[in-house]
């Protein structure tokens, strides 16, 4: 495996990694919340015991979870910027342009952004 591909496959796993943190800290406090807006309107009876238990595991690793997963956000966006400036094609590849694919990895960075940025605010309206 070229140097390249080593740094490519680097950069991939990072930004997995990014995206698979926003389950912690959006994904599940989002889930909980629908739940509980649901069972406050009466439309669902009780949240199930296994959600209520991990939603107050959750509580005590919020802080931690919010920056840690703000530092992976960081992360992947320096790589997806350290990547958009790398051209492979520089270095005699000949696969198809990767141009597409950084665009893509964009949208899914800029989601998790909003996401991530959604997540802060409720919590610094719940919390302070």
């Amino acid at each position: 495996m070229t140097q390249i591909k080593r740094i490519q496959n680097v950069f991939s796993w990072a930004v997995v990694l990014s995206e698979l943190s926003h389950v912690f800290c959006c994904v599940l406090p989002s889930v909980f919340s629908i739940l509980t807006i649901l069972v406050g309107m009466g439309l669902i009876g009780a949240m199930p015991i296994w959600m209520e238990e991990l939603h107050h595991v959750m509580h005590g690793w919020e802080l931690s979870l919010i920056a840690i997963s703000g530092s992976v956000l960081a992360l992947g966006w320096a790589l997806h910027f350290v990547s958009k400036a790398m051209d492979c094609h520089d270095t005699g590849c000949e696969h198809e342009p990767c141009e597409p694919k950084k665009k893509h990895t964009a949208r899914i960075l800029k989601i998790a952004t909003l996401l991530f940025a959604v997540n802060i605010m409720i919590y610094l309206s719940i919390h302070l």
